[in-house]
């Protein structure tokens, strides 16, 4: 393989991770980003179909679109800043109302639409009220999240003035401009049909998308939680797919004896290797803390998962606060329960841990992968403890 060829081939699989991570884009997005798209679509393309995907131009916009397979969906972890269900319903009621305007429109406008469409005959969505200013909030965050996808390019800057519409209903709020070629991405009736009708599909074939959609879209694929078939065709045809994943991602597969995980590369501007942590901030400091104590603490089963009752749990917090509480900031000092939300919302997050329905924890073997962190704090002379001031190493 010859040098050029080489780096076009690194270009186009960080370009795919990209992708991964930010499925829609545009040059007001991502202009980096898109220029790689345009310049890689077909090496991305012959990507995307290897998972089940296909990636989809309109103009100035490109959106990789996660096919279902068998009318199921990889789902990795849920991150704790999610949109709620009315807000992502807000924000489709504003795609909706876009498709009515030509050019640029205030967020106040689009209030007043999403207000009219509301209450049309036959709509089977809870009213929307812009005289209460928790609806207006909502919105305001729903216009938000169509500004970061590339559907909405906003053209104010003065923050003041979405404050006063989101706080007390007056003024204009803030001024956009409609990417209509994002919006018809975005609100395209085929992606809506092949999610709702999706094509039977060969057995063999579906199977080996599902184990490198798992591989590539969720933070480790363990054998306990597949079906009894995909664990063994995974096993049995371990460098297969670790071949298909180097091939899109430049990525290498981990293999533990409970199952597998990509590791993407670090360092020139690629994505970090599964998630930015653990991170110098307090709940991601108590939140390794514990992933490690509740390594040696719980019921260690074949599986390669550790089980630890609500009673052990709660100790185990006690027992973090009386031994490092010098290091936690204050509200976790204060209260235990601030501490748990902590840990549970991190770790959950990264993959690393269920919560049981009576409150236990099942750590899940990835966990593993980390230690407890050595503390290191700067040459000064007289500063106060905080955890940011913490640097993390990880100890893998």
């Amino acid at each position: 393989m010859s040098a050029r060829t080489s780096e076009q081939q690194a270009a186009s699989q960080h370009a795919f991770v990209g992708l991964l991570a930010q499925p829609m884009i545009t040059p007001a997005t991502n202009r980096e980003l898109f220029r790689m798209v345009v310049r890689y679509q077909q090496p991305l393309s012959e990507a995307a179909r290897r998972l089940g995907y296909r990636i989809q131009r309109v103009g100035q916009a490109a959106r990789l679109i996660r096919v279902p397979v068998g009318g199921a969906a990889t789902v990795p972890p849920r991150p704790s800043d999610a949109p709620s269900r009315r807000l992502l319903a807000l924000m489709c009621l504003i795609a909706a109302c876009c498709e009515e305007v030509s050019g640029t429109v205030t967020l106040q406008r689009l209030s007043d639409m999403v207000r009219d469409v509301c209450a049309a005959p036959g709509v089977q969505v809870s009213p929307y009220d812009p005289d209460i200013k928790s609806e207006r909030r909502q919105l305001r965050d729903a216009a938000a999240l169509l500004a970061r996808w590339g559907v909405l390019n906003r053209r104010t800057s003065d923050e003041k003035m979405l404050e006063e519409w989101t706080e007390d209903g007056s003024g204009p709020g803030a001024g956009y401009e409609v990417d209509r070629d994002a919006l018809l991405l975005m609100t395209s009736p085929d992606v809506l049909a092949a999610a709702l009708q999706p094509e039977p599909a060969d057995a063999d074939a579906t199977r080996t998308i599902r184990l490198l959609r798992a591989l590539v879209e969720t933070p480790a694929v363990l054998y306990a939680d597949l079906d009894p078939s995909d664990a063994d065709s995974l096993r049995r045809h371990r460098s297969r797919y670790a071949g298909y994943v180097a091939q899109m991602t430049d990525g290498a597969i981990e293999a533990r004896q409970e199952g597998i995980l990509l590791v993407l590369r670090d360092g020139d501007g690629r994505p970090p290797t599964v998630a930015d942590w653990p991170r110098a901030k307090a709940a991601d400091w108590v939140a390794l803390l514990a992933a490690d104590q509740a390594g040696r603490d719980g019921v260690r089963h074949d599986d390669g998962t550790v089980h630890l009752t609500r009673v052990l749990v709660d100790e185990l917090i006690d027992d973090l606060i009386r031994s490092r509480g010098a290091y936690m900031n204050d509200r976790q000092k204060a209260d235990p329960q601030v501490v748990l939300g902590d840990v549970q919302r991190v770790l959950t997050e990264l993959g690393l841990l269920r919560v049981t329905g009576d409150g236990g924890w099942v750590l899940l073997p990835p966990a593993a992968r980390y230690r407890d962190p050595d503390v290191l704090y700067p040459e000064t002379t007289s500063r106060r403890s905080s955890a940011a001031d913490l640097t993390i190493v990880e100890i893998a």
